[in-house]
């Protein structure tokens, strides 16, 4: 599950206070230590009804919007662990990932060296 405590929203640029908004109506999913452990979509969610209030200034907007950006992009980082799966789907699965991670590797180098070679 794609979760998220308010430390982690303050770690994104977000204040306390803004943290605490973001959080403040939704229920927590479970404890992790002493934060609450909340659904990052259900915060993601709260964040856009957030930005449809006009009466919000311009930077905490900013900071808001900057946020669920950095979110939405966590969630597509993270991938589901493949319980429930045999051995060896499991490590096939592995090898997919792996293999799918390097070629994204391997497409962000020769972007930079394409950009590097731009420069000169």
């Amino acid at each position: 599950m794609k979760t998220v405590t308010r430390k982690q929203l303050k770690d994104l640029g977000a204040s306390q206070y803004q943290a605490e908004l973001m959080t403040k109506s939704l229920t927590p999913l479970c404890r992790q230590g002493r934060a609450n452990v909340y659904d990052l979509f259900a915060v993601s969610d709260r964040i856009r009804i957030l930005l449809e209030n006009s009466r919000i200034k311009a930077a905490t907007r900013d900071v808001l919007q900057e946020v669920r950006w950095e979110l939405l992009a966590l969630a597509e980082q993270i991938q589901d662990a493949p319980f429930g799966m045999s051995v060896l789907d499991q490590i096939e699965e592995a090898d997919s990932l792996h293999q799918r991670s390097e070629d994204l590797f391997a497409q962000a180098k020769a972007r930079a060296d394409q950009l590097r070679g731009a420069r000169t």
